[in-house]
């Protein structure tokens, strides 16, 4: 166990538990949020698919939804959108 500052003991062990520490949670959380974040900005094409995400799964997970989003109906993709404009983390 590495003793942390503030005095907080890391325990990698209760990471996904009850009795993971409050950080590891809100990492968590916010590391969710940030993919949400991404998705949705696909969906409403504020992602032109320019560039790349660092991390190479979320990127793999970014392309395969530019793919289904380039073969899906018009229509379709305006409900999309409208669905996507509603999410309340924003």
């Amino acid at each position: 166990m590495a003793l942390q500052p503030g005095g907080y003991t890391d325990r990698p062990e209760d990471d996904n538990t009850k009795k993971a520490h409050p950080a590891f949670n809100r990492g968590k959380v916010r590391g969710i949020l940030e993919t949400l974040s991404i998705i949705k900005k696909i969906i409403t094409g504020e992602d032109d698919g320019s560039g790349i995400i660092n991390s190479p799964e979320i990127e793999k997970i970014r392309k395969s939804i530019f793919l289904m989003k380039n073969t899906t109906d018009k229509q379709t993709l305006q409900e999309a959108v409208k669905i996507a404009e509603t999410l309340r983390y924003q």
